[in-house]
């Protein structure tokens, strides 16, 4: 159990097309960038029903695990999926949600929601043709078992892809799914299939395409340095399409309530801004109809589905305010994985009654407080410096030094340059500032707001809720109150050699939980198994009678012994309890339907051979009433007895 071991392993099972591999509880599941035939009804019967382990490693064990863990502990349950862009985790959270629909014979909820989440959600980048750009939760509700409904959540959805996109990248598909289907009735081909597809959209595809089209010309609004040069086209257009005022429109670009702007300040203080904005709350919105479609009667238990970011170093060396929250996000899940495997393992040792020593793992609290504490964590003092007019990014850097310079996971710059660095778990990381308080305020002014939901701008009327919020809230509330299933997507290396792949274990916790796993006692097997396992090599035929005295006879045959080496649990005698218990349960209503079967057999016999006067007669015999010929009463006596017996064996 060693990280040569993991990756040799890993490597020779993806090259025999074996994506899935279990290293504990944990799967991983490596992106072969095709689809295999290994999803279809066949596949979900054969792990419906079974325990983890008991069949091959696949992701349809995961979601059954979770399913009967939920039906059997009666507690909501939570699969995170987590990677690096373009490791799959989109694709493994649509088969999720196939397993569990497939399982109740009901609609996939996933052909309901990932569509247009990822029209709206996706962009080609330079890791990924297809990469989502926003964190998505969503909890699946079930009645008995059934599925009821479900709710999507989304967070952090990367705004600043809409007015900025790095080399060999995109903006969102949407905007280029709606320009390529552009015929005159109504662009109804705006994505991959028509919109009459989606029913729940029909009322509103009219306010969609307005919306996004004025962002569009939005972009297409320029400016010179000193003077303001407005395209007088432009602003009929955006006006129009938004149904709002062409001269309040311009009065919100050119001037700050009642001061004059410079062509700069108007170039980032509105044009990105509200295009930024009404693509936030057009996606939220969205969401937002989508749940409306899927919503649950009533809030049951639940399987949610985390498919959250990888933790991320950007492959243009510059990194901003994104990748500080979508690293702080994998900061605080590796610190949630930690404590659920190490109390895992504590659980384990404690049900076999076997000695615990305490071992060490990696605690990244000092890190996530750098990043969050109160009251001087790094996006504390962001947002305090986005309610501040005058703060610049340079006044925010400057009080991050000023109150974390002698925090060892903290780096400073040697020369003045405008960044910082954090000693991740899984890394060094340089973030440059430049733009952190405009990413991090979202508010639009608020006459500009007013120019938005005045009474004849109908089409943004109802997009406009104000979803500002302390940036690192998105996560904490979503995972402690769950049982979590982990499944750690890796993407393979075309260059072939293992660093990238090793890059990406380490940064999945995987390393750290077989380190965790290496310290105590790593392989653990019930009595019959490891007897079963390794009889030929002592030359038994038959196996020997399962229970720890014959397994350490055994062991004893096939290497020395030393203390520490081994230790025998409990968990084949309380098996054997188990089953016992199981044994008597099954036998006594077996018992029940027998005797009740010879009851109701006897009891229509009676029926039949007896007059009513004389049952009437042994009814009042019964109380004490009436004289029973004597041939009678030994009749009536084994009725009793009969009747007596089936109570009993009721109770």
């Amino acid at each position: 159990m060693h990280e040569g071991a993991v990756l040799l392993n890993i490597k020779t099972r993806f090259q025999r097309e074996l994506i899935y591999t279990y290293i504990g509880s944990i799967l991983v599941s490596v992106n072969p960038y095709r689809m295999y035939n290994i999803y279809g009804t066949d596949m979900v019967l054969l792990y419906k029903g079974h325990a983890l382990g008991e069949n091959p490693p696949h992701l349809f064990a995961i979601a059954n695990a979770a399913y009967s863990k939920l039906m059997d502990a009666n507690h909501n349950q939570v699969i995170i999926i987590s990677g690096e862009s373009g490791s799959g985790k989109t694709e493994a959270t649509k088969l999720v949600l196939r397993y569990l629909a497939a399982i109740q014979h009901t609609s996939n909820i996933a052909q309901q929601v990932s569509p247009l989440m990822e029209s709206f959600g996706n962009a080609k980048t330079v890791r990924n043709d297809n990469s989502s750009r926003f964190g998505k939760y969503i909890e699946v509700f079930l009645e008995n078992g059934v599925i009821s409904g479900a709710i999507t959540s989304q967070y952090l959805l990367e705004k600043s892809r809409i007015v900025f996109q790095a080399k060999d990248e995109r903006n969102y598909h949407i905007f280029y799914e709606m320009l390529a289907g552009l015929p005159s009735q109504q662009k109804r081909a705006f994505y991959l299939q028509d919109a009459e597809t989606y029913y729940y959209l029909n009322q509103d595809q009219a306010s969609i395409f307005r919306v996004l089209a004025s962002i569009l010309h939005l972009g297409n609004i320029f400016f010179q340095r000193h003077e303001v040069l407005i395209s007088a086209q432009e602003i009929r257009v955006v006006s129009e399409l938004l149904q709002i005022s062409p001269e309040g429109l311009q009065k919100a670009i050119t001037y700050k309530v009642t001061v004059p702007l410079c062509a700069l300040a108007c170039f980032f203080g509105f044009r990105d801004a509200v295009a930024k904005i009404l693509y936030s709350l057009l996606f939220h919105w969205l969401t937002e109809k989508i749940n409306s479609q899927v919503y649950p009667h009533q809030h049951t238990l639940s399987i949610s589905i985390l498919d959250i970011y990888g933790f991320e170093v950007s492959d243009l060396t510059f990194n901003s305010f994104e990748q500080l929250c979508i690293n702080y996000a994998n900061e605080y899940l590796q610190f949630f994985f930690n404590r659920i495997i190490f109390r895992e393992e504590q659980e384990e040792y404690s049900r076999e009654q076997v000695l615990w020593q305490d071992i060490p793992f990696s605690d990244n609290q000092p890190c996530i407080d750098l990043v969050a504490a109160k009251p001087h964590g790094i996006l504390r003092i962001l947002d305090d410096q986005s309610c501040f007019p005058q703060a610049t990014d340079h006044t925010f850097l400057q009080k991050c030094h000023y109150h974390h310079v002698h925090n060892p996971l903290y780096i400073k710059p040697k020369m003045p340059t405008p960044e910082f660095g954090i000693k991740h778990y899984a890394g060094r990381v340089t973030y440059q500032v430049h733009k952190f308080l405009d990413k991090n305020y979202d508010q639009v002014r608020q006459d500009v707001l007013d120019l938005f939901i005045q009474k004849d701008g109908e089409v943004t009327k109802h997009f406009m809720v104000i979803l500002w919020y302390v940036s690192y809230l998105f996560l904490s509330f979503l995972l402690f109150r769950c049982n979590p299933f982990f499944v750690r997507c890796i993407k393979p290396n075309n260059l072939k050699v293992d660093e990238l792949v090793s890059h990406q274990l380490r940064h999945s916790g995987i390393l750290e939980t077989i380190r965790i796993r290496r310290e105590g006692y790593p392989i653990r097997m019930q009595f019959d198994v490891f007897l079963f396992r390794y009889k030929s090599l002592v030359g038994v035929h038959q196996i020997p009678a399962a229970s720890g005295e014959n397994c350490v006879l055994m062991l004893s045959k096939l290497c020395p012994l030393r203390p520490g080496l081994y230790h025998v649990g409990v968990t084949k005698c309380k098996r054997e309890r188990s089953r016992h218990l199981a044994a008597l349960t099954l036998q006594r209503y077996t018992r029940m339907f027998f005797v009740r079967k010879r009851y109701k057999e006897f009891r229509n016999k009676m029926i039949r051979s007896f007059k009513r006067p004389l049952l009437a007669d042994a009814t009042q015999f019964l109380h004490g009433k009436a004289i029973i010929p004597e041939y009678c009463k030994h009749t009536i006596h084994i009725l009793l007895f009969h009747t007596q017996l089936f109570y009993f064996v009721m109770m």
